[in-house]
């Protein structure tokens, strides 16, 4: 498993509240976007992010034997691993501190040689670059995105609507959460990228997405290349991509 993974506060921000978590060793991976007032999403994100830190760290401990489970299970640990991040967000919502309400959008996914194992709620987004193809694995939780869904508008053009930032569905924004999870078969040549809106905002065309990829050396350099390519149209936001290879 390879992996290649990078953040930028972007060219306007004051706070990443952005944040990923990586794990090479069992092709855990998880990328998390916080929204909220008053550093709130950061906040959030912060919390996420944790569950999923600390399963790792108690994978680590067990047998090697005893955490090769089927692809069925690894789904349910990451579907349970979000409700518990949904969980936790929630309640620290609710303190005084954050009253006003915090989320965050997340995906985590697990990676074999064979499979994407995925979790995702909010508007970050998988895609998997396939013969020079980047076809996008999740549909986003937004505004927008229901517009493209009833034909009132293209997905080009809901990459640069004024409204494509408005999310209908976040980790912590309710006590429960509805999560999209599935298993995505992979082929040994494939990449995966995830990536927060600030990516997907900024560099609206699919196929450059897939040359930058393409054309890189390796997934360090397409990782440098992404985020270079962010900030040259603009970089309003906070950015946040993983690249994963199975084999």
């Amino acid at each position: 498993m390879k992996f290649a993974a990078r953040t930028d506060i972007g060219k306007y921000r004051t706070l990443n509240e952005d944040l990923y978590f990586i794990d090479e060793d069992i092709g855990l991976f998880v990328l998390a976007d916080g929204v909220g007032g008053h550093d709130a999403g950061d906040v959030a994100s912060s919390i996420a992010v944790a569950v999923f830190q600390e399963w790792a760290d108690e994978i680590r401990k067990l047998p090697a034997e005893s955490t090769d489970t089927s692809s069925s299970e690894k789904l349910e640990t990451l579907k349970a691993l979000v409700d518990e991040a949904n969980h936790r967000v929630y309640e620290r919502s609710l303190t005084r501190d954050f009253s006003n309400g915090m989320g965050t959008t997340l995906i985590g996914g697990i990676i074999t040689p064979s499979e994407l194992i995925y979790a995702h709620v909010g508007d970050s987004r998988l895609y998997v670059l396939r013969d020079g193809v980047l076809e996008q694995v999740t549909k986003d939780h937004s505004l927008v995105q229901k517009l493209v869904d009833i034909g009132q508008l293209t997905p080009r053009e809901a990459r640069v609507h004024r409204h494509r930032n408005i999310i209908d569905r976040a980790i912590g924004f309710e006590s429960s959460v509805e999560v999209d999870y599935e298993i995505y078969p992979l082929t040994s040549d494939d990449i995966v990228l995830a990536c927060t809106d600030g990516l997907h905002d900024m560099i609206v065309d699919d196929a450059e997405i897939a040359r930058i990829i393409t054309d890189a050396s390796d997934l360090d350099a397409a990782s440098r290349g992404l985020i270079d390519k962010v900030l040259e149209y603009g970089g309003k936001d906070n950015v946040t991509l993983v690249l994963a290879a199975p084999c």
